[in-house]
């Protein structure tokens, strides 16, 4: 299951934060090539300070299943993975992209819970 969990300083009322969790889950499910029932996506407001500034700041964490098809070219996968969420970040928060930290995480598969979509069986 690729997880995101991010937090930020930035202030979101309720239908706004919920736009920004439906489209980060929708882009996560294209990029990584899941079913969206299969993504997790997580938002915290969080008390946070950078550079001597309590300015928008914005930290996420990605842990994903490299697809099959982007062995060969991981770094060009990863590149494109991470200007597609910062793009999405600062659509929804306009945050100084020199603010926004990102970290990704490949899971092996044989450590990640798969989703199969099938009668609550989520064991393979």
């Amino acid at each position: 299951m690729p997880i995101c969990q991010m937090k930020t300083n930035y202030r979101m009322d309720a239908p706004a934060r919920t736009r920004f969790l439906q489209e980060t889950a929708a882009e996560l499910s294209d990029i990584l090539r899941k079913p969206l029932p299969a993504v997790m996506v997580m938002l915290d407001e969080a008390e946070m300070y950078m550079n001597n500034s309590e300015d928008t700041v914005f930290f996420a964490e990605f842990r994903y299943i490299l697809p099959e098809e982007f062995r060969d070219s991981k770094s060009e996968y990863l590149k494109v993975f991470a200007d597609r969420m910062l793009e999405l970040i600062r659509k929804h928060t306009n945050a100084d992209p020199y603010r926004i930290y990102m970290q990704f995480t490949e899971m092996t598969r044989d450590g990640a819970w798969r989703y199969t979509g099938k009668d609550g069986d989520h064991s393979k």
